[in-house]
């Protein structure tokens, strides 16, 4: 069994590659498509570092959260809590069994 394919027309010469291979031009159009990318890369970087370093915002903020007093409260209060916890497990006299 032979496999055959068909006849490009006339008209397809542009899709055909056989004489027009280069692989010096192909590489130069890679590396300058990659080296285009990197710089551009570069540039939006630089850009967003410079913004960034003067203060300004990434995006744009629609509203800004509103403190809750009390619920600020109320963590204070249960860190103190913790804090007191902490120093009677330090002062105080405990076996620890794990010894």
């Amino acid at each position: 069994m032979k496999l055959t394919f068909p006849k490009l027309p006339k008209s397809s010469h542009t899709l055909r590659y056989g004489e027009r291979m280069d692989p010096a031009r192909d590489w130069f159009i890679l590396v300058s498509g990659f080296v285009l990318l990197l710089l551009a890369s570069l540039a939006w970087n630089a850009w967003l570092f410079d913004r960034v370093t003067k203060g300004d915002a990434i995006g744009t903020a629609t509203s800004t959260p509103s403190l809750n007093p009390a619920a600020i409260d109320s963590v204070t209060e249960l860190f103190q809590q913790r804090a007191t916890i902490e120093t009677e497990y330090k002062n105080a006299h405990f076996v620890d069994p794990s010894r």
